[in-house]
């Protein structure tokens, strides 16, 4: 049996570096679990922040269902109006800029951006340019962009076919009445060889 040698001038003490290397992979650890920690609080603020947002939306969108259900409610009775009104400068746009060589392929009507994407076609370029350029003119419209024109060839009769952006201005107020018929037609673009 072999005994160990004790040497009494040093002390009786375990290596020092297996605990040094145990105290900075425990900090290490530790760190690393408080970035994480850091991150996983940062994205649930983030959700809650969603979270927040969806149910506004929610409220909103119930507030509006309530209306629609109970109209003696004044304050219904306004955001009924309110959301009846919010397109009529939209409205108003395209039922007195239209003519009969304008014809519609589709309209698009975003009230939360006050946006008409409209798709058309015309016998010329020359038409749908002024029919962009009356719009443009008008004074409920903030902003008219030529998204694309294409001129379609073939038969029967060639034709160009335009999407247009228009960006109109809130509506303030209540709608206008209806103008007579001659007042309708002066307002709306000439047509092509009309005197």
């Amino acid at each position: 049996m072999n005994l160990a040698a004790l040497d009494f001038a040093r002390g009786n003490r375990p290596p020092s570096a297996p605990g040094l290397i145990a105290v900075a992979l425990g900090v290490g650890v530790l760190v690393g679990a408080l970035q994480l920690l850091g991150a996983l609080q940062e994205r649930g603020q983030a959700l809650d922040a969603r979270d927040d947002a969806m149910a506004a939306q929610e409220r909103q969108r119930e507030t509006i269902s309530k209306a629609h259900r109970n109209l003696e409610d004044p304050r219904a009775r306004e955001l009924m109006a309110m959301q009846r009104y919010a397109t009529e400068p939209a409205r108003h746009l395209i039922e007195h800029g239209w003519r009969p060589n304008l014809a519609l392929l589709s309209a698009e009507l975003a009230t939360a951006t006050r946006e008409i994407n409209l798709v058309f076609e015309t016998r010329s370029a020359q038409e749908a340019l002024s029919f962009a350029d009356w719009l443009a003119s008008q004074p409920n419209t903030e902003r008219v962009v030529i998204k694309r024109q294409v001129e379609k060839p073939g038969p029967p009769v060639k034709s160009v076919e335009t999407a247009l952006q228009v960006i109109w201005r809130p509506y303030r107020g209540l709608p206008a009445a209806p103008a007579a018929e001659g007042g309708a037609s002066a307002s709306a673009p000439p047509a092509k060889g009309a005197p």
